[in-house]
């Protein structure tokens, strides 16, 4: 019963997928502006970025690569599977110009889309407990799906409201305030299970914890440089996540800005109200760092 549940929202939601696809290549368009991202080669997810290349396809092409990313759902095993593969753009169709019928297909379609994927992401996590049963379930009903793929939701704006969608690429680390006790008791069962060179740095970083305050200590997890989507919209400015092509229904104008290719050389702009702070040191990839109170 369960396991039906999975197969029977999969099913549908490739049937509209399908749908989608051949959809946006029929109706006419006012702008397609799309860019796939070089996708992540397995096993080089750790390395450094040096640059990323953004081509932009447009008119035919655009919505060519566009119906191909939303029907992409399943591994690549030349490719990663832990960095999602992204094509980013704009499809802008005028309701005037395609029609009531067409416009209310287009939006069904992909609410439809998106209220079967959460569910099945939904279903999945709350009826197995761990990582790897939620890995079986899912590939079992779903051979050689890509979870990052079947999970992410298409955006559809078809208020009439926006203004403006400017892409970017978001560098933005994770910072955590860590339980200190917590912190310090994984530390030590780390400790007890590495080898005698791992240990000096272990039992450092313990020190340097024991005495630093709670309030001091934070943990940066760097996070993998991502294109986003600043949409400005109904007066207020909202920043989402572009993995794939968004889909924008209206008749007044909006300004439209691609996305750059991009170079980390530029670097980051540094706040002047920042609080310095200092790494006492790393744990499972995780600098670990005091500031200032």
């Amino acid at each position: 019963m369960q396991t039906n549940f999975i197969s029977e929202q999969y099913t549908a939601i490739t049937r509209d997928l399908d749908r989608l696809a051949k959809l946006i290549q029929r109706l006419p368009h006012r702008d397609a502006r799309v860019a796939a991202i070089t996708p992540t080669a397995k096993g080089s997810e750790s390395e450094p970025i040096t640059s990323i290349v953004v081509l932009e396809q447009t008119g035919s092409d655009a919505l060519t690569l566009a119906a191909d990313c939303y029907q992409d759902l399943h591994i690549i095993p030349q490719l990663s599977q832990k960095s999602a593969r992204r094509t980013v753009g704009v499809l802008w169709l005028s309701p005037s110009q395609i029609g009531a019928a067409a416009t209310d297909e287009l939006r069904q379609l992909v609410d439809r889309i998106n209220t079967a994927k959460a569910g099945i992401e939904t279903f999945i996590v709350s009826s197995y407990g761990t990582r790897q049963e939620r890995f079986e379930a899912l590939r079992a009903e779903c051979p050689g799906v890509m979870t990052l793929h079947l999970y992410r939701q298409i955006r559809c704006y078809a208020e009439g409201d926006v203004d403006s969608i400017r892409f970017t690429w978001q560098q933005k680390d994770s910072l955590k305030r860590p339980d200190k006790d917590e912190l310090m008791r994984r530390i030590r069962v780390e400790l007890e299970k590495a080898g005698p060179d791992f240990r000096p740095p272990l039992e450092d970083l313990l020190d340097k914890i024991s005495g630093t305050p709670e309030a001091a200590l934070r943990e940066r997890r760097e996070v993998k440089v991502q294109p986003v989507a600043n949409i400005m919209a109904a007066g207020a400015l909202r920043t989402v996540t572009a993995p794939m092509p968004l889909i924008l229904l209206q008749d007044a104008d909006a300004k439209i800005k691609m996305l750059k290719s991009f170079d980390p050389k530029a670097g980051r702009k540094t706040r002047n109200d920042r609080v310095e702070s200092r790494v006492i040191g790393t744990f499972c990839g995780v600098a670990i760092e005091a500031f200032p109170l």
